[in-house]
């Protein structure tokens, strides 16, 4: 009961939220890309507004769906220009804004100073803004590094709800999913199947194949029936296991009626078709009979022979 009650407070928030934030750890597992990145990807697909973010470089395997959508920062309102320069050799930055629309910065070096070097200028954004972030794989905030030293003051007031493959509890929030799982993707299936969100079908390629990955070819003692249910959640739609080929169905044999001609093939005449397609008579059936030195004979061939032969039990 107490699990569906953490189940049921993370829908409400989920529903009530329209811009998400999802945040990875630094150095995170692929099972943890893939679990936030399918997560990120399946709230974009149900209409939220979502961004997922990660305090390092992210390593994946070249066939996991939409790593390049993971920024080094969550901050989407200011536009923050950086380059190297001395304040001491800065006079003065002023800016303005002409009628043709363009925004025009003005940084004026002192007299004798260098002048910058616009090869080291480099562009990002601060300034996070969401109804919601959800933290992956974290028990503290102090442990996400740059983006926690970027959005300090937002994360500090920000609601959180944390996913967590351990109980333990943490202390930054008390929007706690905390479920001892097998790996992260299980989780994140078993969230999405409970709060009602579809995944996506590049989640859902990334989520099976995690959880593949993680019980080493579903062969871990560490499966459980949540598991197995979270397999077949993202097999109903869609994803299959690594190396699945798609269901083809097949006929163990040819159907035993034959399609019914339509007029203009009925009127087909030899003329009509190709020399390499034209019709060749099949042999007749022979019901004559012969005697024994191979003559034919003239006695004509009983009517039950060309009949299909009934058997009953009196007859044996």
């Amino acid at each position: 009961m107490e699990d569906q009650n953490h189940f049921s407070s993370a829908k409400k928030l989920l529903d009530s939220a329209n811009s998400i934030i999802i945040i990875l750890p630094p150095d995170p597992s692929v099972d943890l890309v893939s679990a936030g990145l399918s997560l990120h990807l399946s709230l974009k697909s149900s209409g939220k507004k979502s961004q997922i973010g990660c305090g390092s470089e992210v390593h994946v395997a070249s066939n996991l769906q939409g790593a390049h959508e993971i920024a080094d920062s969550i901050g989407a309102r200011n536009l923050v220009i950086s380059f190297n320069y001395h304040e001491n050799d800065l006079e003065k930055v002023d800016y303005d804004v002409r009628p043709d629309g363009k925004f025009y910065l003005m940084i004026k070096p002192k007299a004798n100073s260098p002048i910058p070097d616009v090869s080291n200028v480099k562009y990002s954004y601060s300034g996070a803004s969401a109804d919601l972030v959800i933290s992956l794989g974290i028990g503290s905030l102090e442990e996400l590094g740059k983006i926690y030293a970027d959005e300090k003051k937002f994360l500090d007031e920000a609601q959180i709800l944390s996913l967590h493959t351990s109980p333990k509890p943490v202390q930054f929030t008390k929007n706690l999913l905390h479920q001892t799982t097998g790996s992260y993707s299980e989780l994140v299936s078993v969230l999405l199947e409970k709060v009602g969100i579809k995944p996506s079908s590049e989640a859902g390629k990334n989520l099976l194949g995690s959880i593949y990955e993680e019980t080493k070819n579903l062969t871990s003692p560490r499966m459980t029936a949540e598991t197995f249910s979270a397999i077949a959640f993202l097999m109903r739609h869609g994803a299959r296991l690594p190396n699945q080929p798609a269901f083809v169905p097949r006929f163990a044999q040819p159907a035993f009626f034959e399609a019914p001609s339509t007029p203009e093939e009925d009127d087909v005449t030899d003329e009509d078709l190709p020399p390499d397609q034209e019709e060749i008579p099949l042999p007749q059936e022979d019901y004559s009979l012969k005697d024994s030195q191979g003559s034919l004979s003239t006695d004509p061939v009983p009517q039950d022979w060309t009949k299909p032969k009934i058997f009953r039990a009196t007859d044996l």
